[in-house]
This record gives structure tokens, C-alpha cells and sequence, in this order.
């Protein structure tokens, strides 16, 4: 599998990304404290049916580490600025943690190009249907990231024993993250610039849950799936899929935490796979 490298300006950002295969376009989205990296498997997997395009989103990586820009609909306009610089009409959108509040916000600007959408293992910040738990509530870490000042200052330096927890305490199988993935995200995160500006996917919850919650006012006619780790966000993403999609699939991973693409990689693949062909 050949991967190539690129840089691209779009939107006030020069943004690196991959790209590897052929056939019908997936765009992916990946969380923190990931990058596009979190996607070479399944780019690996599915490289003879599609082509993917794989970016480093603002404030990650390679990509540039702007002070401003991370509500869902700006980061949206950054990944069609990027599809147009590819040449790309129709796509699926696969996201992963915090890539999915961009990735539901490209589906609605994008509505008559994406074929997809794709969430796995995503909190929907906004939403008030029945049932309904705000993240923030169940999950001590992103109060804490909010505060991207204390969390900087606590994490710089230690970059190696927060990620290495990170990636074991939201994991079903704590060691389902291999230690030299763990290290290469160690080495990203320690890249001048990349803790403060990637801490900003969670200092900008508010804006996220305000942009969010604008745009499901509507229904999102994309096709739709959302899985969740049992361990992890359980029912919370595919309750939240129903409530703003009109077609909904998906449901929960069981023996499952956050890391699905490492926890589940069969069970994933296998979905993605009905999914994109139109057989979910």
C-alpha cells in the first residue's frame, strides 16, 4: 500500500494529510490525541475499493497550530477546502472522538455530497432528547482539557505518562494500543505547539455544543451510523444518531472501550464495510 504525503492551504491553514488508494472517497476525521495515523489500518484494509484522504486536522501534527478556529463548522470548511484541492465531488466522512462534531457539521454543510456518515466512539455535545447525558458530565477528563492552561501545565513534560494512561484507562483491553503507536503520538504531542493548540478540540466544547445544536434543529438526511464501546460511550452515540439523522445504524461494541479501530478491528471492519456498500 503506497501512502502519499501532502500539504495544502485551505480556509487560512496549510493542512498535512495522506492519502492511499482508489475508488469512492472516504474522508476521515480523527480524534485526540490522535492523527491520521489512527486510520492506516483500515486505509490498509479497504485501500483496493476506496480512496481515503486523511488529514492532520488544525492544531495536530503536521498540520498548522492556529490560536483560533475550532468550532465544528470552521474545521468542516477546512476539510472542503481540502476536497476541492483533490478534486473531490462525493465523499464518506469517517470520524473517530472529537472529529466527530466537524464531521456531523460537514455532513450538514456538505448534505448533497456526502454519501455518509460515519461516527464511532463520538460525544454529541448539545443534544436534548430523552435519555440525553451532556459528556462533559461522565467524563472527568473534559472538564479538565477545557481548562487548556492548568492542563498544559500539568501535561507538558509528561507527555509520555499521561498518553500511556490515557490510552490504557479508555481501553476495554488496556493493552489494545501497541506501545510504539503510543510512542509516536508521545512524539507528536512533545512538537512545539501541539499540546496547546490541540487542547483547543476541548476548549471550544461550548462553541462545539452551540454549533451542534443549531444544526440538528434539522434533521440530517446523510445516512448515518454511530458505535459505541460498551466500556466507553455505550448507547450514548447511537441514541444521539437517531435523534438527529433520519437513517440510523449502528449500536454497541461489546468487550469494547474507546479505541475501537485497536479494540474491535474486525467487528469495525466489518461494518464500515456493509455500511459504505449500502447494506447496514
Amino acid at each position: 500500500m503506497e501512502v502519499r504525503h501532502h500539504r495544502a492551504e485551505t480556509n487560512g491553514v496549510r493542512l498535512h494529510y495522506v492519502t492511499a488508494g482508489s475508488g469512492p472517497v472516504v474522508l476521515c476525521l480523527h480524534g485526540w490525541p490522535e492523527s491520521h495515523r489512527e486510520y492506516l489500518r483500515i486505509i490498509e484494509r479497504f485501500a483496493d475499493r476506496y480512496r481515503f484522504i486523511a488529514p492532520d486536522l488544525r492544531g495536530c501534527a503536521d498540520s498548522d497550530k492556529p490560536f483560533s478556529g475550532y468550532e465544528p463548522k470552521t474545521i468542516a470548511a477546512d476539510m472542503l477546502g481540502l476536497l476541492e484541492v483533490e478534486g473531490v465531488e462525493q465523499f464518506h466522512i469517517l470520524s473517530h472522538d472529537l472529529g466527530g462534531p466537524p464531521a456531523v457539521a460537514l455532513a450538514y454543510l456538505a448534505a448533497g455530497r456526502a454519501l455518509s456518515l460515519a461516527t464511532i466512539e463520538t460525544p454529541f455535545f448539545g443534544l436534548d432528547y430523552p435519555g440525553y447525558v451532556e459528556p462533559q458530565v461522565a467524563y472527568w477528563h473534559l472538564r479538565m482539557h477545557m481548562n487548556m492552561d492548568i492542563t498544559h501545565l500539568l501535561v507538558a513534560g509528561r507527555e509520555e505518562q499521561y498518553l500511556r494512561h490515557f490510552f490504557r484507562d479508555f481501553a476495554y483491553d488496556p493493552d489494545a494500543v501497541p506501545e510504539s503507536e503510543i510512542q509516536a503520538y508521545v512524539q507528536q504531542m512533545r512538537q512545539p505547539g501541539n499540546l496547546r493548540a490541540s487542547l483547543n478540540l476541548y476548549g471550544y466544547i461550548p462553541q462545539i455544543a452551540e454549533q451542534t445544536r443549531q444544526l440538528t434543529k434539522d434533521r440530517l438526511t446523510v445516512p448515518m451510523m454511530a458505535w459505541g464501546g460498551r466500556s466507553s460511550f455505550g448507547s450514548h452515540c447511537i441514541d444521539s444518531a437517531n435523534a438527529i439523522a433520519t437513517e440510523a445504524h449502528g449500536g454497541i461494541i461489546e468487550q469494547c472501550g474507546h479505541w475501537v479501530f485497536q479494540e474491535r478491528p474486525d467487528f469495525i471492519y466489518d461494518q464500515l464495510d456493509r455500511f459504505w456498500a449500502g447494506k447496514a
